[in-house]
């Protein structure tokens, strides 16, 4: 929004921050945030401007309405099952194929259009190391050594 002439800077800055509110409202309003942002959305595109990035990335892809968890979206956590580039990211020192972990993935569901996006997470746990010995191998050294059973 810096390309832009200070009066139109200053409205889109306005539509913002008014979306924002009805969206931390108290109760949530996300269908007038949204409406608020599409018209910041057509403002920009009628002055050949893009909205940055890092507002973008609050707001639904499909329809921009603000992604409020529980109020206008859903978000989970979902592992990675394939092993493609897109979801193995490198650990050094790790052991295994090439040293590479296989990451988790954010999946935010919106709950007003259903578009589905997903962010790349952090990297799994590690497993937990296997226990080294059952009850039974326990037991059948203890009856080894001659102990007497009750």
């Amino acid at each position: 929004m810096d390309a832009m002439p200070k009066e139109i800077r200053l409205r889109c800055q306005f539509l913002w921050e008014s979306a924002m509110q009805c969206a931390d409202a108290s109760p949530p309003q996300p269908r007038t945030a949204q409406k608020l942002l599409h018209s910041l959305r057509q403002l920009t595109a009628a002055h050949d401007c893009k909205v940055p990035d890092s507002l973008t990335k609050t707001l639904c892809p499909k329809c921009w309405a603000p992604r409020i968890p529980g109020v206008s979206c859903r978000t989970r956590t979902a592992k990675r099952t394939r092993r493609s580039p897109a979801s193995m990211r490198y650990v050094p020192g790790k052991t295994g194929k090439g040293g590479h972990a296989l990451k988790s993935q954010l999946v935010t569901t919106c709950l007003l259009c259903g578009e589905i996006s997903r962010a790349p997470g952090a990297p799994r746990p590690p497993a937990r190391p296997p226990k080294k010995r059952d009850m039974r191998a326990a037991a059948d050294d203890f009856v080894a050594v001659g102990a007497p059973l009750l």
